[in-house]
């Protein structure tokens, strides 16, 4: 059982670095910028985060499970799922960049768990890992710098996800 205090820490060094990677990106974020907005010393975030990487894997952990919480109970169809997964990327868009950009390996059972759901829902692996695919954060961050509007790229993905659904 994690002591009151120890989860009040863990909570704000969360959502402190949450905050900071979302509004800088992962690069120009640092431990110690970390432990400074969360109103800790970086050696509490250093001994319960190892180091930065495991830092952004606990993030990652922490927005994934909600995510998959909500899309688990609330979405009945591929296009649900996948309108929900879109607005979780782009609500954590520079998170997810990041992630990209790195090699995390506690988010492999969280994208297991989404790549098993929407499967379930699209029909096959492969129908999952292809509407997974345009939801890459790198991919929907160039295609805003294109001029398409977050609701015209949603669209797409749900419309993606419903005919794939559909060829079951």
């Amino acid at each position: 059982m994690e002591r009151a205090d120890a989860a009040r820490n863990r909570a704000a060094i969360l959502a402190a670095a949450t905050r900071l990677i979302s509004s800088r990106g992962i690069e120009a974020v640092s431990v110690e910028d970390v432990a400074l907005e969360a109103g800790v010393g970086k050696g509490t975030v250093f001994r319960r985060f190892g180091d930065k990487a495991g830092l952004v894997r606990a993030v990652v952990d922490s927005t994934a499970a909600s995510w998959i919480q909500t899309a688990s109970l609330e979405c009945r169809t591929a296009g649900e799922f996948a309108g929900t997964l879109f607005d979780h990327v782009l609500a954590s868009l520079p998170l997810v960049i990041a992630v990209e950009r790195t090699t995390v390996r506690s988010c492999e059972g969280n994208f297991r768990i989404t790549v098993e759901r929407l499967a379930r829902l699209v029909g096959s692996t492969f129908k999952a890992h292809t509407v997974l695919a345009v939801l890459r954060g790198e991919h929907i961050e160039f295609l805003l710098a294109q001029g398409m509007t977050a609701d015209e790229i949603r669209a797409g993905v749900i419309s993606l996800a419903e005919t794939l659904a559909a060829e079951v």
